[in-house]
């Protein structure tokens, strides 16, 4: 059986600056129509930065929706449909830490909640890194800073990262680069 629904109509109820909100009427596979809430989002590009030393790259960003200070990686999104995920990323780098890449590797996308919005984050890897000087928005207030790999999986296991993109990037890393590691359930290796 066909799972995809057909949008009967669609009605724009929200313009902003970084999304749109649309209500579509649909037409589900069982023959029942429903109702789907969709935000319209740009693309985004999120790094996953190792300096020379194998440290990586956090910030401590003020979230509003969680009224938090998240741990994340560096991340934006793109300033147009036609900009290219991987410029984004170059340029996020530099703005957010003042950091430069020499090398960009392309690790994945994600979908960050695919029951709502259409937003792909595109997942890179920079490494070859030159300090400069950091260009935040003026909308932006972040801090950043470095911990070795193993502090971030620490911290991910104490809970301290919660951020799905940072999440993703860490396992795109470790199933890209440590594809020889066996997992068994309940081993503690």
């Amino acid at each position: 059986m066909d799972k995809r629904e057909k949008k009967l109509d669609s009605k724009e109820i929200y313009k902003g600056k970084i999304l749109d909100l649309w209500v579509d009427d649909v037409l589900c596979p069982n023959g029942n129509k429903s109702k789907r809430e969709v935000i319209r989002h740009c693309k985004a590009a999120a790094i996953l930065a190792f300096d020379i030393y194998g440290k990586v790259i956090l910030e401590d960003q003020y979230r509003y929706p969680y009224d938090k200070i998240i741990k994340e990686i560096p991340a934006g999104k793109c300033d147009s449909p036609e900009e290219d995920p991987k410029d984004t990323a170059f340029r996020e780098l530099k703005e957010e830490t003042g950091y430069t890449a020499k090398n960009l590797e392309y690790l994945g996308c994600i979908y960050p909640s695919c029951a709502y919005t259409d937003e792909i984050i595109y997942i890179y890897m920079a490494t070859g890194l030159t300090k400069g000087d950091q260009k935040l928005d003026p909308d932006e207030t972040l801090d950043f800073y470095k911990v070795s790999f193993n502090k971030l999986i620490e911290m991910i296991n104490q809970g301290e990262i919660q951020d799905a993109k940072t999440l993703a990037a860490v396992s795109f890393y470790l199933a890209k680069f440590k594809p020889n590691k066996k997992f068994r359930l309940g081993s503690k290796d």
